[in-house]
């Protein structure tokens, strides 16, 4: 179909744009497949825009030396023009090794000057920079690492991951206020973006040295990794930081694809994070806005845990294919969708630490807040327009997305 001719590469360039994971999502070595044969020598560069660094032009190359089977090197050099002078070079450098193939254990290395978001999992930075640079909001917040990495990645079934990683890095805090406060459209609004982290002075990056040992694996059970039908995914993530933060996190995300009527399909996902030990924002959890909560203000609820999900059920084209408007251009592509998001982020507080698996004395089902809404999707998500409205408050305003691939 045709959607999939265009969604299918545009993903995977969505996918491979964002080198740094948050908690959520962790870095996986990427699979072998690729629409293109393999080349010994690649160039690539995948731009982005934010409130932080402006404009960042980023050049990747990427070498997989032809008489060395399995071994692939990969550099990084980018520039953030509107960052703070000492901010505004990235680079990442790294080496990876393939055994055993089809089975494929990884062990790689990496060093790296990064500027690096917890926000992947809720939305991708290639859409972000779409939205910061025509809708001037700017959906993630940024702190600087500096450091190396080494870890062992192993492939099962070719489609399930266990990973470990052990890294040592330097948090870099970031201008708080808005470096840049453009955008193509700002002349018309009167939007300004948010101060970073958003929901500063409440909550605040801190500098410091941090080392982590993370622990992560991802069961995939679907049918199809980029536009799933059917199937399960489950993602686990450990992390045990020391140094200047000792911390513990664990982080689970379920996801769930079931076909219902004709072209109909259910869709679930269940996210449960938790950390002890740092109230550092880089350690925190938040949720609300665009990708979780629809229906609420972004991040508008943050702590040290974090509940969240969303029940999503698509019409295909069993609603509006119906309706006598096949005269409306890309009519054929349009299918509907309602869901509700549900979920709440708070602080635990108990007596002594309350541990990784409890929720805290001050807090009860009865909290989680809830939103509904609606989604007019074209080519089945390639572009989509959500409306979301919270429950918990009577005549509340209905919130507006327009989201380019959104992730789910």
């Amino acid at each position: 179909m045709l959607f999939r001719k265009i969604a299918s590469p545009l993903l995977c360039i969505l996918l491979s744009a964002s080198a740094a994971f948050g908690q959520f999502s962790f870095q996986k070595t990427k699979t072998l497949f690729s629409f293109e044969p393999p080349k010994t020598l690649k160039y690539s560069t995948f731009p982005r825009f934010n409130r932080v660094e402006g404009i960042a032009l980023n050049a990747v190359v990427t070498l997989r030396p032809k008489n060395v089977k399995g071994l692939s090197l990969r550099t990084e050099l980018g520039w953030g023009f509107k960052n703070e002078p000492s901010q505004r070079l990235f680079w990442d450098a790294g080496v990876e090794y393939d055994f055993f193939l089809p089975a494929r254990l990884t062990i790689g290395a990496r060093a790296f000057d990064e500027i690096f978001t917890n926000d992947d999992w809720s939305i991708s930075r290639m859409e972000n920079s779409l939205q910061a640079l025509f809708a001037h909001r700017d959906y993630m917040d940024y702190v600087g690492r500096e450091g190396v990495q080494i870890y062992l990645d192993y492939k099962l079934a070719e489609v399930h991951t266990v990973r470990i990683e052990y890294s040592d890095y330097d948090y870099n805090v970031l201008s708080i206020s808005p470096n840049t406060d453009w955008s193509l459209f700002s002349f018309a609004t009167d939007r300004t973006f948010a101060p970073n982290p958003t929901p500063y002075p409440v909550a605040a990056f801190a500098p410091g040295r941090e080392s982590m040992i993370q622990l992560a694996a991802e069961f995939d059970f679907r049918d199809n990794p980029l536009f799933p039908i059917s199937g399960w995914l489950v993602d686990a993530v450990f992390q045990k930081t020391f140094r200047d933060f000792e911390t513990n996190g664990l982080f689970l995300t379920v996801k769930y694809f079931r076909p219902t009527f004709a072209n109909q399909r259910l869709k679930a996902k269940l996210l449960f994070g938790s950390r002890t030990g740092s109230t550092a924002f880089q350690h925190l959890l938040a949720v609300g806005g665009i990708g979780t909560m629809r229906g609420y203000g972004f991040k508008e609820f943050v702590g040290n845990r974090m509940l969240f999900g969303t029940v999503q059920y698509q019409f295909g084209g069993d609603v509006l294919q119906r309706l006598p408007l096949g005269f409306i251009p890309f009519w054929d592509t349009l299918t509907l969708g309602a869901f509700v998001d549900f979920g709440y982020a708070w602080m635990a507080q108990g007596s002594g630490d309350p541990g990784l698996l409890r929720f805290g004395d001050n807090f009860s089902l009865t909290d989680l807040r809830s939103n509904f809404g609606f989604s007019l999707n074209i080519a089945e998500g390639l572009l989509s327009l959500e409306t979301a409205r919270r429950t918990d408050v009577s005549g509340a305003d209905w919130n507006v997305f327009f989201r380019v691939l959104g992730k789910f």
